[in-house]
């Protein structure tokens, strides 16, 4: 193809390049819409002022300068947003060689892997409709190489009929077709790209994460909604402490025990986890989930027996009330304190509570009378600490978010004889009111402590409700709304309007239900729809099957196809117009056999006058569209003409010829 014959088909290929590439701008760096802006001027320049093609050096320069632009932009050239970068760039690049249609195809057939690249980082609904928009800008593109200047409604009817037709055989793929894992869901180096929990902690990590208004999981429950301060989404444990930072067992964590039996009475839940690279999940106490694939840890959390690795969908029971009993004998390690800090004001205090109670829950109450007689702050912007941070925070900053409360309160204890550690996770969560589910962010993500006592198990104590008891009861939102930076740059920040929330529980109404029919549908759930329907998967069931849910249409739209005539464009002319004839033919004014339309036309006007101006405009319509392009604007208008006006009125007369001739 000459582009410069053909400047309507490149115009389609620059917008529905830039609308692939567009979404992207999200996880790429800016510049590279600066590189396209530049190379799409440049292109446009060479098919319309005979600007020349650069030559291979300057080429070469150009490819040099963006890999290295990619590579100072993520420090890496395997990274997967510097892949996608690198692919972007190479469509774009490719408009300064767009010479032949070889070329114009090669960068229509890049651009449909680049919308692909789009569901790497996002499959929400909202992200797959754009992905859908995209697809029909290329395809409306790719039908511009082979036509003349065709109406956009008619190229759109086009692709929606292309869509009908492949929806049927697309639906067959999705239910039969072997799950093989995320196809969609990558692992991000440094977690580039994702905000959750870590397996460690240090002050400060919390605050900086409640920050965030991103969607951790959503929860429904079989009943109704337990009390929102009775909502401690359990996660991960984090028993060892090095003076500073915070992190878990890992030979706990890979010890199996069997858990308990679970008492009545328990609420039923399911849990949509978003997207995450860890391996924990997330229960309310005492929580057993429903699956084949995890273990039950020493630490009593339920990790998965390998890396989650994307969205994943489980069902859960909880019993508030039954205890957290221990019989793998770890206790002790719960009692060390760190050798990078001191913090020697804070061991002489727990020394105290030490020698004068005897019982750990006497301790436990004097610490806690401590938090309650001490004027903290709870503040998402609590200032830096030093290497003795337990006592800086206890004695001087007296500033901290949930994590700096759990974190001295455990040590505190350790010094005081009672084992502890620290609990992380998410407290509470948002009520969709439109469809009864929770949803929980990570802004809602929260730490507390546990302590060990002989005859009770573990038991959980949050010293942040002692200092800041709105927030366990309300939720951070009624606590921090007013604290600068609280989901500032997070649409959540804007649910204090009405409107908006209604709107953001419409939108999660329709990513929910994505997500659980869609994006949900593994292996496991594969099998029990087919199950359900086959009864027993088996080779020659499925072989059945899709022959019946398949085949068979399939079968009967080519045995229809084959026997209805080939409607080309050039055959719809004649269709309408020897329409027009058999409307004649029943008004007495048939057209004899082997007459053509002219020699039909002037007997018409020497028998039958009073049809003649209006068999006239017909077959001048006719004539003309046997002469255009078909598929041209001219041919499109007077094809138009044709269909509208191949039905005679009695009431027809040379006004309304006129009007018909003149549109």
């Amino acid at each position: 193809m000459n582009a410069a014959e053909n400047r309507h088909a490149v115009v389609w290929l620059l917008l529905a390049q830039l609308l692939a590439i567009l979404p992207l701008v999200a996880v790429l760096p800016l510049w590279i819409i600066a590189v396209w802006v530049a190379s799409a001027w440049w292109y446009w320049r060479i098919i319309s002022a005979g600007w020349s093609f650069p030559i291979g050096a300057v080429k070469g320069l150009l490819a040099l300068a963006a890999i290295a632009g990619v590579y100072f932009s993520f420090a890496s050239l395997f990274a997967i947003e510097a892949m996608v970068a690198i692919l972007v760039l190479a469509v774009i690049l490719k408009l300064l060689e767009l010479k032949t249609e070889r070329d114009h195809w090669l960068v229509l057939m890049l651009s449909y892997f680049v919308v692909a690249c789009n569901l790497l980082f996002s499959q929400q609904i909202i992200d797959v409709l754009l992905s859908l928009l995209q697809v029909a800008a290329l395809l409306v593109a790719q039908q511009t190489m082979n036509r003349d200047k065709t109406a956009v409604t008619t190229m759109l009817r086009s692709v929606g009929l292309m869509a009908l037709q492949s929806l049927p055989l697309m639906l067959l793929l999705f239910v039969i077709f072997p799950r093989i894992g995320p196809l969609w869901t990558m692992p991000l180096p440094g977690g580039q790209g994702k905000v959750g929990m870590s397996d460690s902690l240090e002050f400060g990590d919390i605050a900086k994460l409640s920050q965030s208004g991103e969607l951790a999981f959503r929860v429904r429950f079989d009943g109704e909604l337990p009390d929102l301060a009775s909502l401690y989404w359990r996660g991960l444990v984090l028993d060892e402490f090095d003076g500073r930072r915070w992190s878990r067992n890992t030979w706990s964590a890979r010890n199996k025990i069997s858990q308990a039996a679970l008492s009545e009475p328990f609420v039923s839940y399911t849990v949509t986890l978003e997207s995450a690279l860890h391996q924990w999940f997330y229960v309310l106490p005492l929580g057993k989930i429903d699956r084949d694939d995890v273990y039950y840890s020493a630490q009593h959390q339920w990790l998965s027996k390998k890396p989650i690795n994307g969205r994943v969908e489980y069902s859960a029971k909880s019993n508030f009330d039954q205890p957290l009993m221990d019989d793998s004998g770890g206790q002790r390690q719960n009692l060390q304190l760190g050798s990078r800090s001191e913090n020697s004001q804070a061991r002489a205090l727990a020394a105290q509570w030490q020698e004068k109670f005897l019982e750990p829950r006497d301790r436990v109450s004097a610490a806690i009378a401590f938090y309650k007689a001490t004027p903290f702050v709870y503040t998402l912007t609590p200032p830096l600490l030093g290497q003795n941070n337990v006592d800086e925070f206890l004695f001087n900053t007296q500033q901290g978010y949930c994590e700096h409360f759990a974190g001295s309160f455990v040590y505190l204890m350790r010094a005081a004889g009672v084992p502890a550690r620290i609990v992380v996770g998410y407290h509470g969560g948002e009520f969709n009111k439109r469809d009864g589910y929770l949803l929980v962010h990570q802004s809602d993500a929260h730490a507390w402590a546990e302590v060990w006592y002989e005859d009770e198990g573990w038991v959980r104590v949050d010293p942040t409700a002692t200092v800041a008891p709105s927030r366990i009861r309300l939720g951070a939102e009624a606590l921090l709304s007013r604290q600068s930076g609280y989901l500032q740059d997070s649409p959540m920040s804007l649910r204090r309007f009405e409107w908006a929330t209604r709107l953001r529980y419409f939108v999660d109404n329709m990513n929910y239900a994505w997500a659980r029919w869609v994006l949900n549908f593994d292996s496991n759930i594969q099998n029990n729809f087919l199950r359900g329907v086959l009864g027993e998967i088996s080779p020659q069931r499925m072989l059945i099957a899709v022959m019946l849910v398949g085949g068979l249409p399939l079968a009967i739209v080519a045995f229809f196809s084959l026997r209805l005539p080939t409607r080309q464009s050039e055959d719809l002319a004649a269709r309408y117009y020897l329409a027009s004839c058999r409307a004649l033919a029943r008004r007495g004014v048939p057209r004899l056999a082997g007459e053509t339309p002219e020699d039909f036309l002037r007997r018409v006007m020497l028998e039958h006058p009073v049809w003649y101006e209006w068999l006239a405009v017909q077959t001048r319509l006719f004539s003309e569209c046997s002469y255009f392009l078909a598929g041209g604007e001219n041919y499109q208008r007077s094809l138009r003409k044709l269909k509208t006006y191949r039905r005679p009125r009695k009431w027809l007369d040379k006004s309304a010829i006129k009007a018909l001739e003149g549109e």
